[in-house]
C-alpha cells in the first residue's frame, strides 16, 4: 500500500520501517485531512449556489386562463305583417241582410238597412276592418245596442267603420284609442234592436253610407 501513497517510501521501508511507518500515518493522515478540507469547500460551494440561486427571482408561470364567452343575447322579436284591410267576420261568414231596401223584420226594425248583417254565430270574434282610431262607444240600451265606431284614412279618405249589436263588455277599447287592423274590438252578440245574433256592420266614405261588401271586396279586404 505504501507504492500507492508515494514510490519512495515504498523503497525507504525496508531500510527504516518504524520511522516509514510514522511517516506513512502521517501522509495519510495530512492526506485525510486535505481531501476534508476540499470536500468543505466544495459542500460550501454548492451550498452559496444553491441559496444564490433561491434568492434569484424565478420568471413568472402564466397559465391561460379559460374564459366562458356569454353567447350572443338578443331581443326576442316578432315581425307582424297584416294585410291593410280585413273583413271584420271573416270573407266567408254568411249575411243574414243586406245593405239597402228591405222587408222590416221586426218592430223598430228599419226597412231601409243601412248596413250588412253578418250571422257567423253568438260571442264570434270581431275586428277592426283596417287601422284607426275609436272615435264613438255606444251603451247596450241603443238601437245598435254595445257598439263602437272606428275612424280611418284610407287612400287619403276619411273612412268610418261601424260595429254594432255587440256583447255587452266585449269592447277592450277606450274612446280615442288607436287600434291596428285585425284587432279585436269586441263579439258578436243581440244587444239592440235584433232578432238574432249577428254583426251589423256600416261604413261611410267621407260622410257618406255605402254597402261594405262591394267597398271592401273592391280594396282588397282579406
Amino acid at each position: 500500500m505504501l507504492h500507492l501513497i508515494h514510490p519512495a517510501l515504498s523503497r525507504a521501508a525496508a531500510l527504516e520501517p518504524r520511522r516509514l511507518r510514522h511517516d506513512a500515518l502521517v501522509a495519510a493522515a495530512v492526506a485525510v485531512a486535505l481531501a476534508l478540507a476540499v470536500n468543505g469547500t466544495v459542500s460550501a460551494t454548492l451550498a452559496t449556489a444553491a441559496e444564490n440561486a433561491a434568492a434569484q427571482p424565478q420568471a413568472q408561470q402564466f397559465a391561460a386562463a379559460s374564459v366562458a364567452v356569454p353567447p350572443t343575447v338578443r331581443d326576442d322579436f316578432t315581425v307582424d305583417v297584416r294585410p291593410p284591410l280585413v273583413y271584420p267576420v271573416g270573407a266567408g261568414a254568411p249575411i243574414g241582410s243586406s245593405f239597402g231596401l228591405r222587408p222590416s223584420t221586426c218592430a223598430g226594425c228599419p226597412s231601409v238597412h243601412k248596413g250588412v248583417d253578418w250571422t257567423p254565430g253568438y260571442g264570434a270574434p270581431v275586428v277592426a276592418m283596417a287601422d284607426g282610431v275609436v272615435s264613438l262607444i255606444g251603451n247596450p240600451g241603443s238601437a245598435l245596442g254595445t257598439h263602437l265606431e272606428i275612424s280611418h284614412v284610407i287612400d287619403g279618405r276619411s273612412v268610418t267603420s261601424v260595429y254594432a249589436h255587440l256583447v255587452a263588455g266585449s269592447i277592450p277599447w277606450a274612446l280615442g284609442d288607436r287600434v291596428r287592423v285585425g284587432d279585436l274590438v269586441g263579439n258578436v252578440g243581440t244587444t239592440g234592436v235584433t232578432v238574432g245574433a249577428h254583426l251589423h256592420f256600416e261604413l261611410r266614405v267621407d260622410g257618406v253610407t255605402i254597402d261594405p261588401v262591394p267597398w271592401l271586396r273592391a280594396n282588397g279586404a282579406q
